[in-house]
């Protein structure tokens, strides 16, 4: 994927038609990206640089309406006078309003091709616990695999919060251990069996399933997936 650098509208060329081609090009890959069902980086990308311009189109507004105002007549049924916004004169911010209004709606549409492939993808797993579910579950293991087929993928998760007086934050990180393959005497069970006997620090880990029932790229599809899905929807 063409990444878009996050400073892209305030540096380089300051035209219009520039920056329209360097975001279309951006929004190319990203949904050449979707269209081989690879959801990150795109998507994650996408969502932070339409937050970006979403926070500088209020800066933006703002300014604007700190700007004087000029008598442009009087309204003669409501009996009130009518104002006119004076114009920003500076070129290079009418070019950053022009760029910003452009890029907000063509962002937007290109996240929401995004969310639907992944509610796609959601949709097609399935997270179980494996074996009897420990009351300790922030320390586990979770194995991804792809039903009709025979390889499973293992990592090791971490579950933290962090409270603040905000709001609580909470994050999951997974780091891979293995590949396994499936078979009758290597079923789910005997591999979490394997994990405890290897990974002594957690002798009994929350193991989780996640079973895709449609084939998507590991690490750039499933694996984001799942790890949102457990965070939102599993663990505590």
């Amino acid at each position: 994927m063409k990444d878009l650098n996050s400073n892209w509208i305030t540096e380089g060329l300051m035209d219009f038609e520039y920056k329209k081609y360097v975001l279309l090009a951006y929004l190319k890959s990203c949904r050449e990206s979707f269209e081989a069902t690879r959801l990150y980086p795109p998507l994650g990308s996408l969502v932070k640089h339409y937050h970006d311009l979403t926070e500088l189109n209020k800066s933006l507004e703002q300014l604007t309406s700190s700007f004087p105002k000029e008598l442009s007549g009087f309204d003669f049924n409501k009996l009130r006078l009518e104002y006119q916004q004076e114009k920003l004169k500076d070129e290079s911010i009418s070019t950053i309003t022009e760029v910003v209004e452009f890029a907000l709606p063509n962002l937007k549409e290109t996240i929401e091709e995004g969310r639907s492939i992944y509610e796609l993808v959601e949709k097609n797993i399935e997270i179980q616990p494996v074996g009897i579910m420990p009351m300790y579950s922030r320390d586990g293991y979770v194995m991804v695999h792809v039903d009709h087929t025979t390889d499973i993928h293992v990592f090791q998760y971490q579950h933290s919060v962090i409270v603040s007086s905000e709001e609580n934050l909470r994050s999951l990180s997974l780091q891979y251990i293995s590949k396994e393959v499936k078979s009758i005497t290597n079923t789910f069970e005997q591999i979490k069996l394997k994990l405890i006997a290897t990974f002594r620090d957690i002798p009994q880990p929350a193991t989780f399933l996640c079973i895709s029932k449609m084939e998507f790229p590991l690490m750039e599809t499933l694996v984001p997936v799942t790890k949102r899905l457990l965070l939102t929807k599993v663990l505590p």
